[in-house]
């Protein structure tokens, strides 16, 4: 009788896999680092399949205040982009989001022990060893390894020589700006990154930026040095933040973001979910859906029997394609001698900011099994 399973992370990956192995009649162990809801450096961006797919988790997002979105902008220096998107899209902050996950988790059966940050996991005599804060170790037959962006020390993703810094802060944008901004998520390009502004609940803004790692370092390595380079490049930038209140005390960051990684191989018995297992560039938008279907994925595959192997190929097989176009448009917006062509030639054809949106989501995938191990 194989042991139930123990997933490490409640965000949104680990919240699907959660609720999907506790309606299928399991009691999974859900283990989280924050005791209770928490700001992540995430877009806050859930697209038209994000929101159907939460919505079959018992969470609707529109009821949980988030901002409709409906048009993209692109913008380098003066010069203005603009495009409806092709599918409708809300602004939703993780802190909402993850907490309404979470109590669905627990409320389909999941046993969520919250404030218990993961020391080490390891694997001996053909089970996986968990160790965390104030909790006896456990012993499971397969660990879900939802922790987003950030590694565990003991089963890192490998890392690239293009690394990028991501930051994020929540702010009350003036009245003029607020309506300037309106339903858009605006993308101002930078040399050596992009920055994006959108709405989110309850009257506030977010704004998150994505810049490689030396990049960061040549403009000072910090905050405020970075929103001035930005501003130096885009007159509308610091329009749009002046008079802002910000409403953290400093901005959110993380480092070492390893965009366009997807995961070739793990232990068997460890399947990565989200971020864990593909990480596509922000500026589509759509990694909130890769982790929501990842987590679904990887506990139907449990179910079934199929091994962690089986269930990253088949992963692997669904993301490829947006994957490819993502990393190529995220090279090309991060690129400062690029990044004027990329603006200019979507001024020209509109419609091509469309179909980026279109062809960077995750492609619908019919429920399928998973070949069981004999």
């Amino acid at each position: 009788m194989r042991r139930e399973p123990l997933i490490i992370g409640a965000g949104p990956a680990g919240c699907a896999a959660a609720i999907t192995l506790a309606r299928a009649g399991c009691h999974p162990v859900l283990i989280e680092r924050a005791s209770g809801p928490a700001d992540k450096v995430c877009g806050d961006f859930l697209s038209a399949d994000t929101i159907g797919r939460l919505r079959g988790f018992g969470v609707d997002p529109a009821a949980l205040g988030g901002s409709v979105i409906g048009r993209v902008r692109l913008i380098h220096r003066d010069r203005v982009a603009e495009a409806a998107l092709p599918f409708p899209a809300l602004g939703l902050s993780r802190r909402v989001l993850d907490d309404a996950l979470l109590r669905q988790a627990s409320q389909a059966g999941a046993k969520v022990l919250a404030g218990r940050t993961v020391r080490h996991l390891t694997r001996e005599f053909g089970a996986w060893s968990v160790e965390a804060d104030n909790t006896p170790p456990m012993v499971a037959d397969a660990v879900f390894l939802a922790t987003g962006k950030h590694d565990l020390r003991d089963v890192p993703r490998p890392r690239s020589d293009h690394d990028a810094v991501g930051m994020k802060m929540y702010f009350i944008l003036s009245p003029a700006a607020a309506r300037r901004l309106g339903d858009a998520t605006e993308l101002t390009l930078f040399p050596g990154g992009y920055a994006g502004l959108q709405a989110a609940e309850d009257g506030r803004a977010v704004l998150c930026v994505a810049v490689r790692r030396a990049a960061f370092q040549g403009y000072g390595g910090g905050w405020t040095g970075l929103l001035a380079a930005i501003g130096r490049t885009s007159g509308r930038f610091p329009e749009m933040l002046a008079g802002a209140i910000p409403l953290l005390p400093r901005p959110l960051a993380v480092a070492g973001i390893p965009y366009g990684y997807q995961v070739r191989s793990a232990p068997d018995g460890l399947f990565r979910l989200g971020d864990q297992a593909a990480v596509i560039p922000s500026l589509t938008g759509d990694g909130m859906a890769i982790a929501l279907h990842s987590g679904q994925a990887a506990a139907r595959a449990w179910l079934e029997g199929a091994g962690a192997a089986t269930y990253h190929r088949a992963l692997n097989r669904t993301l490829a394609p947006q994957m490819g176009l993502a990393r190529g448009l995220h090279s090309a917006m991060m690129d400062g001698l690029a990044q004027g062509a990329v603006v200019q030639a979507a001024r020209l054809f509109p419609g091509l900011l469309r179909q980026a949106a279109r062809h960077t989501r995750l492609r619908r995938v019919r429920p399928c099994g998973f070949r069981t191990r004999q």
